[in-house]
């Protein structure tokens, strides 16, 4: 091994010729802004970010080392919570409790922010009062007060509403309720009335088909509360009638004969009739003509009631002969007559004859309903065989007309 042996002045000529070369270093971090770092004793912060450091103979080979300070320093996240809230609330922020008493302050959040530094909340909060709405007032029973939508009655007269977020600020109004119920005054209209009576209370009919009710009258009563009134009615069983219409013949008679369910103290006749008392009842009269009559009656109590009857007047004339003769009979069956009634004036002529034509009986112009005029089965002066009759007679009528009637009549002894 061969060896090389240099003199020790080209040594230290060769170590000033070639200097030694200084160590350069970049220092590059993030901080956050209330971080400081001392770097070669020299304090590095947000105000002095960056710099240069020499340390003298710091590097391994025995040169400076130099040192490159090239910080980054982050600020703190800041929130500004600034919010509305009521008396009452609280809130909750990093754990401290801010209320109406105590809503300002600055909370720290190590680490809470996202780029890893501190979180700064500045709390300033604003506490508004819950406004109380009394409402005191009386309420008439069967009204309704409704309150945020709830109905307050004699059912529920006291409560406590809260309407969310009704005042200032959004925060809850509070409605404390306590009604003072006013029982509704009440009267009864009880009465006995007259059949065809009538009565009107509050608008309203009542007669006898509507006898009972409940009438509300608003407003009607000394507290403004409405008043009610309980309506009952009876009514008198007072009637009378006159009964169905009557049809007569000419010239026949008819009565009035009406019936009571009391003593009338007055009858009124209309048209007038010669009969004012219970007395003269029935009153009968023969008709000639049709009649319409009403009568009004009057009680003891002042009830009037009233009917109405028609008399009608047929114009045909009833005529009748009979068709079974015996002269051995009572009077007047023993003899043979046209009976009319009053609707005729006269027979004007009337013939009987036998089967074979020949006349038995004849005679004119006499007045029907006469049996002393009619036949009684003699003839010539002999009392006539027993047989079949063949009978003619001509009636002379009220109005004038005439009016033929025929038949037969059989005789029997």
């Amino acid at each position: 091994m061969n060896r090389f042996l240099l003199p020790l002045h080209f040594l230290v000529s060769l170590l000033c010729i070639t200097p030694l070369s200084a160590q350069v270093y970049f220092l590059r971090d993030t901080f956050c802004s209330n971080q400081l770092i001392v770097v070669n004793g020299n304090v590095y912060g947000p105000d002095k970010p960056t710099g240069t450091e020499i340390i003298p103979g710091g590097a391994n080979n025995g040169a400076d080392s130099i040192i490159e300070v090239r910080l980054v320093f982050l600020k703190p996240s800041l929130t500004r919570l600034n919010s509305n809230h009521c008396i009452g609330d609280t809130v909750w922020v990093n754990g401290v409790p801010y209320h109406a008493g105590y809503y300002l302050g600055k909370e720290v959040i190590e680490r809470g922010a996202a780029n890893g530094c501190d979180s700064i909340i500045e709390v300033d909060l604003r506490f508004f009062p819950r406004p109380i709405v009394d409402i005191v007032q009386p309420l008439c029973d069967g009204d309704t007060l409704w309150v945020n939508g709830k109905p307050f009655s004699a059912f529920r007269p006291n409560g406590v509403e809260i309407v969310p977020g009704g005042a200032v600020g959004g925060c809850d109004s509070i409605i404390r309720v306590n009604l003072t119920i006013i029982p509704l005054p009440y009267s009864e209209v009880v009465d006995t009335l007259c059949p065809d009576e009538i009565r009107i209370i509050n608008g309203h009919r009542y007669d006898k088909d509507f006898r009972a009710g409940v009438e509300i009258v608003p407003g009607a009563a000394s507290s403004g509360c409405d008043s009610i009134i309980y309506v009952r009615f009876f009514f008198r069983d007072t009637w009378m009638t006159l009964g169905g219409d009557v049809e007569i013949y000419y010239g026949e008679e008819a009565c009035l004969k009406p019936l009571f369910s009391f003593s009338p103290t007055a009858l009124e006749w209309s048209p007038a009739v010669p009969c004012s008392t219970l007395s003269c009842l029935p009153y009968c009269q023969p008709y000639t003509s049709n009649a319409r009559y009403t009568l009004v009656a009057r009680d003891t109590y002042g009830c009037i009631v009233r009917d109405t009857v028609n008399v009608r007047v047929l114009r045909k004339v009833p005529i009748y002969a009979p068709n079974i003769l015996d002269p051995r009979g009572n009077w007047p069956n023993n003899h043979f007559f046209i009976s009319t009634g009053r609707g005729a004036t006269q027979i004007n002529r009337m013939l009987i004859a036998n089967r074979w034509g020949e006349l038995v009986f004849e005679r004119e112009n006499f007045p029907a309903d006469a049996p002393d005029l009619g036949w009684d089965g003699n003839f010539r002066g002999q009392a006539a065989p027993p047989g079949v009759y063949i009978f003619w007679a001509e009636v002379q009528l009220w109005d004038g007309t005439t009016e033929i009637v025929s038949g037969s009549v059989t005789l029997v002894r």
